[in-house]
């Protein structure tokens, strides 16, 4: 029976144009050799898999090889070169670090880089994984590694370079190994597969290069194991069963019934997604993967993204046009929240059913419709309104405004009594595009007008439409005209309020908890024209307030139309009211309720202090 031998071993690179994807690497490497530039100490860092030992190989035999050709191939004629291919030579060596990390390993390779090479001009040690060794094997090599003999080179090899010492750091040269690209792993799996006569589909290739994560030899290691399990032929169909991989099928299917808003054919078809024993987690990063390359697909420009087979870029770039570029960036935001959230749920498919109605809602064509038509009808009575973010409850802002006093003209406060001819007429636009009912008959009406829309906060600037008011209006009127007009001088306190409130809610929604009581804990105050304060009491309120202020006050500046808007941070003191107690007096309390410590503070003659 034959050897069989591994395909990350039997086709492992010899020279530097035969190594795959790290041309910046190995091109640096071969300059150095023709102009003798070559250091004494290199490091390859990168990820594994990417080819770190193999260019060392190939670097420490290029250098010993005695008849070196002008493309810098070694001849594999001359001692060095052959001893190499026999596996004992004597001018190469190999130490894994993490089996010898000791002191006492340093110390013997010390002493064998003081003996001169046997056979060839040079010695050189490649040293493994070196970030395995100890700090004092680091400390005892560094002189040997600053000031090595003439014919020693040492090439270390890591995959953590944050291990390393910098003192080591400084005393070599670092080459950074990137991830190999899908397309060099897909054109490297088509070359081995071409070679051994097996009949590979394009799309099984790249779904091998999609699970090998930049790292070549798990992708060789993957494409033996598959070879193992289909022969001399390897589909698709046996590589997504095989890597326990979501068929793209599942995903284009899940798209489709988006955009029709089905929702209940997405749940059936997440369903057969369970039953077929995948992750919901996995599910989830792979519909966010299928949403990002739709939306890549819509663009030339970034067509490059698109890591896919030309067969499935062409399925892509047909479910692509179909696709509304909103609905695509909404969906990655929902598919996004969901992943967030998908670990510390307690209901793990509840949740990814949820977000899947929700992309039926965003992608359903008679709710796309209704909003369009609401939206026309919006613009066509208030062609001012611009915004498309939510608006503020009318009817909670008209009782905000109700329930402050107005100054009659003796001076004297009173409760305010809404007036019954000339209340103000509220249109609200329901989410399912039915307007509420007006609230009394107005002789001048105050429209405002909120858009349906899933998410973000309510919008003051654009919300409210106000025409030229008279001196019949109503105190009412004139106070949300007031808000409609946010250049008017001084500062509207209503208006600050409110969006400051619609702000911290918004701030709650994103799970940050802690912003939202810093700002609820207490109202803003108007200070001047275009000024605000804002009084803390502790460094937590300090601290949210230095990290969002900047945030806050640009979002302010835009809602009030302000933007000479100016926010300051005053922090209180705070009295301390709790009582002070001495020994004394918690003696006292005591005694008062058990009177017998008076007798045992006799009997002992006990000092309270």
């Amino acid at each position: 029976m034959e050897k069989f031998i591994v395909s990350a071993r039997k086709y492992r690179p010899a020279t530097f144009d035969t190594v795959v994807g790290q041309e910046a690497v190995t091109g640096t490497l071969m300059n150095a050799i023709r102009n003798k530039h070559v250091a004494q100490a290199f490091l390859f860092t990168g990820p594994r898999g990417v080819g770190k030992t193999t260019c060392a190989r190939i670097l420490a035999r290029t250098l010993n090889c005695e008849n070196l050709n002008e493309d810098l191939t070694t001849c594999g004629e001359c001692a060095p070169c052959r001893t190499f291919d026999e596996g004992h030579s004597l001018s190469i060596f190999e130490l894994d670090a993490a089996s010898n990390n000791s002191v006492d390993d340093i110390r013997n390779l010390i002493l064998q880089v003081s003996i001169a090479p046997q056979v060839g001009t040079k010695k050189v040690y490649i040293i493994d994984e070196v970030h395995m060794l100890s700090s004092a094997a680091f400390n005892a090599f560094l002189k040997t590694l600053e000031e090595p003999p003439s014919y020693a080179i040492f090439i270390l090899a890591t995959t953590e370079k944050h291990k390393i010492l910098p003192t080591i750091l400084s005393r070599c040269q670092v080459f950074d190994f990137r991830r190999i690209s899908l397309t060099d792993i897909v054109k490297h799996l088509q070359g081995i597969a071409e070679g051994e006569g097996i009949l590979a589909e394009p799309q099984a290739l790249h779904v091998i290069a999609q699970k090998a994560d930049g790292g070549l030899r798990d992708a060789l290691s993957i494409f033996d194991q598959l070879v193992s399990f289909g022969g001399r032929k390897l589909t698709y169909q046996d590589v997504v069963k095989n890597l326990n991989v979501l068929d793209h099928e599942h995903y284009f299917t899940i798209t489709e019934r988006v955009l029709q808003g089905d929702s209940a054919g997405c749940l059936m078809e997440y369903n057969t997604i369970l039953a077929n024993g995948f992750d919901g987690h996995l599910f989830i990063a792979g519909l966010g993967r299928h949403m990002r390359d739709l939306l890549v697909s819509q663009d030339k420009r970034t067509l490059p993204l698109l890591e896919v087979s030309e067969e499935l870029a062409v399925r892509y770039a047909e479910q692509a046009a179909a696709c509304p570029r909103e609905l695509l960036v909404q969906s990655l935001e929902r598919i996004g929240q969901c992943d967030a959230q998908y670990k510390s749920s307690k209901e793990p498919r509840l949740l990814v059913e949820l977000m899947l109605i929700q992309l039926c809602r965003l992608g359903d064509p008679t709710t796309v419709m209704a909003s369009t038509s609401a939206s026309a009808a919006v613009e066509k009575k208030s062609p001012d309104v611009t915004s498309e973010r939510p608006k503020p409850s009318a009817i909670a802002l008209e009782q905000d405004l109700l329930q402050r006093p107005v100054q009659p003209s003796n001076g004297q406060p009173v409760p305010f009594r809404p007036p019954e001819p000339a209340l103000a007429e509220v249109l609200v636009a329901e989410p399912d595009g039915s307007p509420m009912q007006p609230v009394g008959k107005p002789t001048e009406p105050v429209r405002t007008v909120v858009k349906p829309r899933i998410g973000g906060v309510p919008s003051l600037k654009q919300s409210i439409e106000r025409p030229q008011a008279t001196a019949s209006s109503g105190p009412v009127v004139e106070a949300a005209a007031a808000i409609a007009a946010p250049d008017a001088k001084p500062l509207n306190e209503v208006a600050l309020k409110l969006t400051w409130r619609n702000y911290a809610i918004q701030k709650k929604r994103e799970g940050k908890s802690s912003f939202h009581a810093t700002l609820m804990w207490k109202e803003p105050v108007v200070t001047g024209p275009h000024s605000v304060q804002f009084a803390i009491i502790n460094e937590v309120q300090e601290k949210d307030l230095r990290e969002q202020k900047a945030y806050l006050v640009e979002h302010l500046r835009i809602e009030l139309d302000d933007p000479a808007l100016e926010l300051s941070i005053v922090k209180e003191a705070v009295a301390d009211i709790r009582p002070r107690y001495t020994p004394r007096d918690r003696f006292t309390i005591l005694a008062e309720r058990n009177p017998a410590l008076l007798g045992l503070r006799e009997a002992l003659d006990l000092d309270v202090g």
